[in-house]
């Protein structure tokens, strides 16, 4: 995980950087030689082709992920139609997201992403930024550029690793990282804003810890129910997303008995991750749906956007409910 200390230190290269950056070099390098050697392509013509297709083959699991979305969603999902613009929009802004996400903003994130502000910005409560699965801090950089030019500027990130693990390991790391951030701050509270599974590592937490150190929470495009994809993977923390799984069960049974927090929980009509889409309502949540938003584009979506400002304002002064985003198109 990224540790960050108080003086705001440069993070080290997280597993999924490591990852993804020694992944693309071997397919860049093993596909460029391929394309050389035996294609008898022109060097510059070689590497093109490597860029290609490794960018087509991410593009064609976000195309497949839309289908099977489509196929495996529930009749009380149904979304509204888009119409063929508002698709192809859905579609191309999910295909930009992954691409900026994972050829540049999750690799480079030790380079982009300083886990805690710099101590000029330290005002204000503290807002933690928990990304989701096989993520990092760089999932953060367009929100905490946007939220920073608005005046919400104490904004810290955390790694989660390894990618697989236990969802309850990570809450402990969580745990560690708020306390940390507490004391840098000098503050008694944070507000989390979590993505995907990183909404399933904070309930985890106040299950686990409680709600002393949470001002609020606001989750995005979680999988609170599970989501039916996660049975194409393995992996512990996989498993503890699938519908159904005893890990979720026992997690919703034991929060009736925990201290919750003020909570917004944002999602997708159009989530092509969470399936089916309504897995990703939260029953003790003030639920925020929004229509034509893909689940790595809330990322990057300017109605996403606002909708974290408004909240986290709200969150800040005391967590008067505000639902002003329901039933609105994220554009």
């Amino acid at each position: 995980m990224s540790s960050g200390g108080a003086g705001g230190a440069w993070v080290r290269v997280s597993g999924v950087s490591r990852h993804l950056l020694l992944g693309f070099a071997a397919e860049l390098i093993g596909v460029t030689v391929i394309a050389y050697h035996w294609g008898e392509l022109w060097l510059p013509a070689a590497v093109a082709v490597a860029i290609g297709l490794a960018v087509a083959g991410r593009w064609l699991v976000v195309l497949g992920s839309f289908a099977l979305s489509y196929l495996l969603r529930g009749r009380e999902s149904a979304p509204r139609s888009l119409g063929p613009g508002g698709l192809c929009r859905l579609v191309g802004e999910e295909l930009w997201s992954v691409t900026k996400l994972f050829f540049v903003l999750h690799p480079l994130a030790p380079w982009l992403d300083r886990p805690d502000p710099p101590p000029a910005s330290r005002h204000g409560m503290p807002v933690l930024l928990v990304h989701g699965f096989f993520s990092n801090g760089g999932f953060w950089w367009s929100v905490k550029r946007w939220l920073s030019d608005r005046g919400i500027s104490n904004l810290y990130t955390v790694n989660l690793e390894p990618v697989f693990a236990d969802l309850d390991h990570m809450s402990m790391q969580l745990n560690h990282r708020i306390e940390q951030i507490c004391t840098a701050s000098e503050s008694d509270r944070v507000i989390l804003v979590a993505h995907s599974m990183g909404g399933l590592v904070c309930r985890a937490y106040l299950r686990s810890v409680g709600a002393r150190r949470v001002a609020g929470m606001i989750t995005l495009g979680s999988p609170h129910h599970g989501t039916a994809l996660a049975g194409l993977l393995p992996g512990h923390s996989v498993s503890q997303m699938r519908r159904g799984n005893a890990w979720l069960t026992t997690l919703e049974k034991e929060e009736k008995h925990t201290d919750l927090v003020p909570t917004r929980n944002l999602y997708s009509r159009h989530d092509n991750i969470v399936v089916p889409q309504d897995s990703a309502v939260l029953a003790w949540a003030d639920n925020i749906p929004v229509d034509g938003v893909g689940h790595l584009s809330m990322a990057f979506t300017a109605g996403i956007k606002r909708q974290l400002g408004a909240q986290l304002a709200d969150l800040s002064n005391g967590g008067v409910a505000n639902r002003s985003g329901e039933n609105q198109r994220s554009g």
